[in-house]
């Protein structure tokens, strides 16, 4: 009995057992794992080595009720990303780095895919740019256009080419959870940087956020309602526009966000901003 209480594994635990809360934040876990690149399972094996120590490949398909063949493909998959060890024994017996150590290498293994894709840019424009443009785009043609962007990464993208493409000004509405994550990006910094001007409200907010200290005063004022916490939008020199469609209130991978060119659309959404501002208090 005591054996199978040590194999057993608080991912398969139900609601009314001991192990659940520890269930729950194992799926917090596993859910920051998805962030660096792991599937499901992978980040479950990483977990189950991590915190139940060496254990042979059977062992582990056993506790995570998972087919044999798949979970020795996980363990490779694992090793070859160098956040897990195999022990010399038999049968083998496998170990995870410290959760330290791994998120360290899935950050600079990652580092180096980037290096090498941006290594790979000049070949690549230079592959492109030999063949012809077989459709020429007139004022005719020309078409408003927009893009649905999912995740912190493709959407903080997207932000820093709005801000590098301002000329005038950047309007940016969000809640304190918003300006939070793009403080934690940099964005702050490349907003109270830039060579154009740039205006922030934040609501619903009743006292400066602690992350907005170093913005000028006079770019920032506070809307204390209605209490709406999931509106968040940007709009660059009455150009284009990036909504939120689902904010800083979901995780980082399930952030949903909606750019447009539509003039009528982005001319309407800087109106709204405009009045918000009026609006909105002033910080002394």
């Amino acid at each position: 009995m005591q054996e199978q209480q040590e194999i057993a594994s608080p991912f398969l635990s139900e609601p009314d057992s001991n192990l659940y809360q520890y269930k729950v934040k194992m799926e917090q876990v596993k859910s920051e794992l998805l962030k660096f690149g792991l599937s499901q399972n992978q980040a479950k094996v990483f977990i189950y080595l991590g915190k139940y120590g060496p254990k042979s490949a059977p062992e582990v398909a056993k506790a995570l009720e998972l087919p044999r063949t798949e979970t020795y493909f996980i363990i490779n998959t694992l090793q070859n990303r160098g956040i897990v060890t195999a022990e010399f024994s038999t049968p083998v017996r496998y170990s995870t780095l410290s959760i330290g150590q791994a998120v360290l290498t899935l950050v600079k293994s990652e580092q180096e895919k980037v290096r090498m894709l941006a290594m790979q840019e000049r070949e690549l424009t230079q592959l492109w740019n030999d063949i012809p443009a077989f459709a020429i785009e007139t004022s005719e043609t020309k078409k408003e256009k927009m893009q649905m962007l999912q995740g912190t990464p493709q959407i903080n993208s997207k932000i820093k080419e709005m801000i590098r493409k301002t000329q005038e000004e950047l309007c940016l509405f969000c809640t304190e959870k918003d300006l939070s994550r793009l403080y934690y990006a940099d964005f702050v910094d490349l907003f109270s940087n830039m060579v154009a001007d740039f205006r922030i409200i934040v609501s619903p907010a009743q006292k400066m956020p602690e992350n907005a200290r170093q913005i000028d005063r006079k770019k920032i004022r506070l809307m204390p309602g209605p209490r709406c916490d999931d509106q968040c939008f940007l709009v660059r020199d009455s150009e284009e526009v990036l909504y939120f469609l689902r904010n800083a209130n979901h995780p980082s991978h399930n952030v949903f966000a909606m750019w447009m060119d539509s003039r009528p659309l982005v001319m309407s959404m800087r109106m709204l901003f405009d009045l918000c501002w009026e609006k909105s208090g002033h910080i002394y």
